[in-house]
């Protein structure tokens, strides 16, 4: 398929997805009152339930989905490896160590979201320092980087495991935890806000870095221009995760899986594999959190339906590479 015929696709696609999320649920709405909503002409408890809880939801789940898949492809740009992805970095597990903290001793809403945006950004301040020789001069070696990811990774963990020993178990502990399993049941307007220029914002960094991406890809970071791109897709990449930890809690898999379901569809042309693995993301993400809250009566963790769906892909993908060699 030609690229821009993939990209109107995906963007059709996306249309369609979010369309349908809004019209489904435990109260179905028409899709032709489901528009009239968005229009501001249908009745009054309609309008509430698609303008004030379902479409901030849906909005969310795709800048999420949009920022975890570019993110995801980016750093598989970045490390030249198919199997990088933005927990990689330590990101997440600070992200979430900020936001318990504050939930502890704070509260949640703004100081929830706050706390995991400056977790997120130290756990990737302490991997750029930990590994500073090798972003530095560009080495094309990423092994530093990785390995200091881990390290970054275990021990906000296990910050994160400190944090649930001291939370109140009865009011605290449940909230805790149900918030690191991924959900985007608190989703409104304000968080859609806070999603925005952030996720967005790297997103935006990551693509006027695609052009960098894809010679480091070929070439590796060998030029003070190139080293300079690489610390900046750090940062974006960064700013994502943390982004996305802050307004949905830890949602894994999908900038693994989704960047290798492009490939498998749409190929890899580098010049627009970040466009279409963006726009897949957002449809994929709007797809799961519509089925985490309407496949049972209790919602599922948004976190736990990602691994529960992408694990059995990414398995498959596995058994498909071992039979091409």
């Amino acid at each position: 398929m030609r690229p821009a015929w993939a990209s109107l696709f995906l963007l059709a696609l996306l249309f369609l997805v979010g369309l349908g999320a809004l019209t489904v649920g435990r109260f179905s709405v028409p899709t032709g009152e489901a528009l009239r909503a968005l229009l501001g002409e249908a009745p009054v408890m309609q309008q509430r339930l698609i303008v004030d809880i379902r479409l901030p939801r849906v909005l969310l789940a795709l800048i999420v989905g949009a920022g975890l898949a570019g993110a995801g492809a980016a750093l598989q740009f970045l490390f030249r490896n198919p199997l990088a992805e933005p927990n990689l970095l330590g990101v997440s597990s600070g992200a979430a160590f900020g936001g318990i903290l504050m939930m502890i001793f704070v509260g949640d809403g703004w100081a929830l979201i706050l706390g995991a945006l400056a977790g997120g950004l130290l756990a990737l301040a302490a991997v750029v320092w930990l590994a500073g020789g090798a972003v530095n001069r560009g080495m094309n070696d990423t092994l530093l980087l990785i390995l200091s990811g881990i390290v970054m990774s275990a021990l906000f963990s296990a910050c994160v495991s400190l944090m649930k020993l001291l939370a109140d178990p009865q009011n605290q502990l449940p909230s805790i935890v149900f918030w690191l399993m991924g959900s985007l049941a608190s989703a409104d307007s304000s968080r859609v806000l806070i999603a925005l220029p952030t996720i967005g914002g790297g997103l935006l960094l990551l693509w006027t870095l695609r052009y960098q991406l894809m010679v480091i890809t070929v070439q590796g970071a060998h030029t003070p221009r190139l080293m300079q791109a690489q610390r900046l897709a750090l940062l974006a990449i960064g700013v994502i995760a943390a982004g996305s930890v802050a307004v949905c809690g830890v949602v894994g898999w999908v900038g693994l899986v989704v960047p290798h379901l492009v490939r498998m569809a749409l190929g890899q042309n580098h010049r627009h594999f970040l466009l279409h693995t963006v726009l897949a993301g957002a449809s994929y993400l709007v797809v799961v959190d519509t089925l985490a809250r309407t496949l049972s009566a209790v919602e599922i963790p948004l976190g736990v339906l990602t691994a529960l769906l992408g694990a059995p892909m990414f398995a498959g993908l596995i058994r498909r590479i071992r039979r091409s060699l």
